[in-house]
């Protein structure tokens, strides 16, 4: 079955045939019967997105640069081995995002105070520079089938403690981000803003990320919006780069 472009729509087709790949990547949609995770020819992908084979190369180019696959000339496009395609969207969640793969995680909590807001948080939590906020550190991790833990993000997280007092403590009981705010009667929230970026770790997060300090990672700066639309929550997560693929999914695309 044809997939459904939007022609004429502002957005290149390529590009949404490499957003759909992307996806499906993240997915782990390929593999089933196809030896080593390859994708399909260049010809049967433009059967399907009906299209000719050099849009088809362009889409995987994009793909290539994202780091999502591999080509590799008289043999095919390998999705990258070993990266866990990590979905960012509207409703941006990390269990819910894991638990897609089949992946069970484990989350700890590093640190959790209240502090005194800097520019940048107040910035995207919209208060004044040194109003109170709470700080809870995290780190999440992937159990393999023989029990191994896999550290994959390590996070910094601010909510505004005018709005959520007793936050850490909530928190504590809860275990989850979301259940907590739902008890403060945000039943539901999202993704406003996703700045993504690439650099190498300091001391601290290659420590939390079981990773050397030349190990690149990818971060995530973000800030989530209740549903009228004011600031709940602003964090930044780092992935390690060879662990996970950050997929932008969506309205968020």
């Amino acid at each position: 079955m044809t997939a459904q472009l939007e022609r004429g729509g502002g957005v290149a087709v390529w590009r949404q045939i490499a957003q759909i790949l992307a996806t499906e990547i993240g997915e782990r949609r390929y593999g089933e019967g196809l030896p080593d995770d390859r994708l399909p020819s260049e010809t049967e992908l433009a059967q399907r997105f009906g299209v000719n084979r050099h849009t088809v190369r362009r889409a995987i180019l994009g793909l290539s640069e994202q780091g999502l696959v591999n080509v590799e000339h008289g043999r095919g496009t390998f999705v990258q081995a070993g990266a866990i395609g990590y979905v960012i969207g509207r409703r941006t969640r990390f269990t819910e995002n894991l638990s897609q793969h089949n992946l069970k995680t484990a989350q700890q909590i590093l640190s959790a105070q209240k502090v005194k807001a800097e520019a940048a948080v107040a910035h995207a939590l919209e208060i004044r520079v040194g109003a109170p906020v709470y700080r809870v550190e995290l780190t999440r991790r992937s159990l393999d089938t023989q029990g191994i833990e896999l550290p994959l993000a390590y996070s910094e997280n601010w909510f505004p403690a005018a709005r959520f007092p007793d936050f850490p403590d909530v928190f504590a009981q809860h275990t989850s981000i979301s259940a907590t705010l739902a008890s403060f009667g945000v039943t539901d929230y999202t993704r406003r803003e996703s700045r993504i970026g690439a650099r190498l770790p300091d001391g601290e997060i290659a420590r939390h990320l079981g990773i050397n300090r030349q190990q690149p990672v990818l971060s995530v700066e973000s800030t989530d919006v209740d549903e009228a639309g004011k600031p709940v929550k602003y964090g930044i997560a780092y992935f390690p780069a060879d662990r996970m693929q950050l997929v932008v999914q969506g309205e968020m695309a």
